[in-house]
């Protein structure tokens, strides 16, 4: 069993273990052409992809009570657009988004799950934000940026700070300015398998697909894929490890286009 604080790593992870049932039991229906009423285990996938929902987590890193309620209302002030899970500062909304309103970049940081860390982050959201405004106001391009509202949401998910933007010629700018930050502000952050991705509106008037959506249904894609290749050459419990070994190099292989 998985401990709370053995998820609070630097860098991105994938806790497969607690949905190991979910999932063989999934390729066991497929292997058995038995999956045509079953939920698709991309949405197990997509939470596997962006982080656990574990309770506790801030207080396991030694955050008060008092600590959390005050993370919530800066997150939730008037300087932040909050649906109480994600805050979100759009700049410059005005301005016209080269890709149109379709097609969304995202820049992804995992910051260092400790507490010193997060608070030195809090701190410096201000000059994230000041940065953000300069690069902005300089390529005339609208660009935002999110984080979390709670904090135990934040200490879980695997994306601690996404940046929007939506013209791919700035794409090397974005990164340089979060880097120059993340550098100015002493903020430790760990590795990724993916450090951009795009969010896509497949028909008009519908919902955006997350790339974390997308990346889900591309690991349900192979995995259905291997086993319609080798069939009953291999167990549910092999498959299964097939993609929790495959998992994370789909997504860094992942090849979204955009323009």
């Amino acid at each position: 069993m998985i401990k709370i604080l053995d998820l609070l790593k630097e860098e991105q992870k994938f806790d497969f273990e607690s949905d190991r049932k979910a999932i063989v039991s999934y390729i066991d229906r497929i292997m058995k052409k038995d999956d045509k009423y079953s939920m698709p285990i991309a949405r197990t996938f997509y939470s596997i992809i962006t982080g656990p929902s574990k309770k506790g987590v801030a207080q396991a890193l030694g955050f008060t009570e008092d600590q959390e309620k005050k993370w919530n209302n800066q997150l939730k002030s008037s300087a932040f657009v909050s649906n109480g899970i994600w805050s979100e500062i759009p700049i410059n909304k005005h301005l016209a988004r080269k890709l149109g309103p379709n097609k969304t970049l995202n820049y992804y940081v995992t910051l260092d799950k400790t507490k010193d860390n997060i608070i030195q982050f809090g701190k410096s959201m201000g000059d994230l934000n000041k940065r953000l405004q300069e690069l902005s106001d300089t390529k005339q391009s609208p660009i935002s940026w999110k984080t979390h509202t709670i904090l135990d949401m934040l200490i879980n998910h695997n994306d601690s700070l996404k940046v929007f933007y939506y013209d791919p010629d700035i794409k090397d700018d974005v990164e340089k300015v979060v880097k120059e930050w993340i550098s100015a502000n002493s903020i430790k952050t760990g590795n990724r398998t993916h450090t951009h991705g795009v969010d896509i509106r497949r028909a008009e008037g519908g919902d955006k697909e997350s790339f974390g959506q997308i990346l889900s249904q591309e690991w349900e894609k192979q995995l259905r894929d291997v086993i319609t290749k080798f069939g009953n050459k291999y167990t549910p419990e092999q498959y299964y490890e097939w993609i929790k070994k495959n998992g994370p190099e789909i997504t860094r292989n992942v090849n979204i286009k955009y323009k």
